[in-house]
């Protein structure tokens, strides 16, 4: 029909302009905390693009569910503003419920994609993610020396700043060291420097014409010594396997296998209510957008970020319910996506069968007007 075709072509244009958007504003801020991450050692400034890429995977799901979400109720608003549903309900002879078929048929490859993405590529995305900061946490302490920043290693004992360091990482120039102590405080200033290792493996810097000052903190009491190689013993972390043990990185198959870990099964509820949370969204999206030509469309996207915002929040709730054992998983799914169901049908109802949330008979204005 026509108005079948018009309405998935407009869901279209505005499905993508509304992710668009948001999307944007979730990659920016994204962008924004893994830079930060960078800037301060915690990751590997060479993965930042690979981090937000990561991060933009672990977000989709949330972001398509809202997005069509959104889009699905922008469109039919426009249509009860411009007044064409009054044109497609007397002249069509179309119903309400006439309009679930067209929306459905776009909606669901994306609450495929959503699936998809919430049950097997947003974990196995958040697991690399973590893959890359142990990667980067385990690395010695060397090898993340960069010019122009302070790093600390050894515990937060040691902090080194060079100026310069070559291609091959093994000299620096123009080196800045401070070493804390619980009695003591050395800072060693050197022109230029190497990285050694003896036989048993201990990787040494050996600082080149410099000066070193060693005293107490908070006290004049300070030596100072000049030198021409100084060596300083570097704390490398002995290599350990990596292992993702979290479980919102954990496999499907994995989270089906652990019935008795209420982590796991409160993170499958998380994963199986995001496809069920957007099917049941734009259901409720389609009589929600009831709007009187009069009047504005503001309410309606109020109400419908209220609802969206209580979704979410009740996910949450029910996947902490689930980890502390006070509902099992099947009971929480039922109960948490069953109640937006029901309003779903409960809003339908209102606008095809009922006329008013109240009947007339139990107005005051009516047995007034009965006197």
């Amino acid at each position: 029909m026509i108005f079948r075709r018009s309405l998935v072509s407009e869901l279209a244009n505005t499905a993508g302009a509304v992710f668009t958007v948001i999307f944007s504003i979730v990659l920016t801020i994204g962008l924004v905390r893994i830079l930060g991450m960078a800037a301060g050692g915690r990751i590997d400034s060479g993965t930042v693009m690979e981090m937000v890429v990561y991060e933009a995977l672990v977000n989709l799901a949330p972001l398509l569910a809202v997005s069509l979400f959104i889009a699905v109720l922008m469109t039919l608003t426009r249509s009860w503003l411009d007044s064409e549903m009054v044109v497609w309900f007397s002249s069509g002879g179309i119903s309400l419920l006439a309009w679930i078929r067209p929306v459905l048929r776009f909606s669901i490859p994306i609450i495929i994609l959503i699936t998809a993405l919430s049950l097997v590529i947003s974990p196995w995305a958040k697991g690399q993610s973590e893959m890359n900061r142990e990667v980067w946490s385990q690395r010695d302490d060397v090898d993340r020396l960069s010019p122009g920043r302070f790093i600390e290693i050894a515990g937060g004992k040691q902090v080194f700043f060079v100026e310069e360091v070559s291609e091959d990482g093994l000299t620096v120039k123009n080196v800045f060291l401070t070493e804390t102590d619980t009695n003591s405080e050395m800072v060693v200033i050197a022109k230029t420097g190497e990285v050694k290792t003896n036989e048993s493996g201990d990787r040494y810097v050996l600082l080149h014409d410099g000066r070193r000052y060693e005293g107490v903190a908070g006290t004049p009491e300070y030596r100072v010594t000049e030198f021409q190689t100084y060596g300083v013993r570097l704390d490398v972390k002995p290599e350990s396997a990596i292992q993702m043990n979290d479980v919102d990185t954990q496999p499907l198959p994995f989270l089906l296998m652990q019935s008795q870990d209420r982590e796991a099964q409160g993170e499958l509820l998380w994963r199986i209510s995001w496809p069920i949370a957007a099917l049941n969204l734009i259901m409720i999206a389609i009589p929600l957008s009831f709007t009187n030509p009069r009047a504005g469309r503001s309410l309606n996207m109020v109400v419908a970020l209220l609802l969206f915002v209580l979704y979410l929040n009740g996910i949450s709730v029910g996947r902490t319910w689930v980890e502390q054992g006070t509902m099992s998983l099947i009971p929480a799914i039922i109960v948490l996506n069953g109640v937006f169901t029901a309003l779903a049908v409960i809003l339908f109802l209102r606008r095809t069968i009922l006329q008013r949330w109240i009947p007339v008979w139990m107005t005051i204005g009516y047995w007034r007007s009965r006197r």
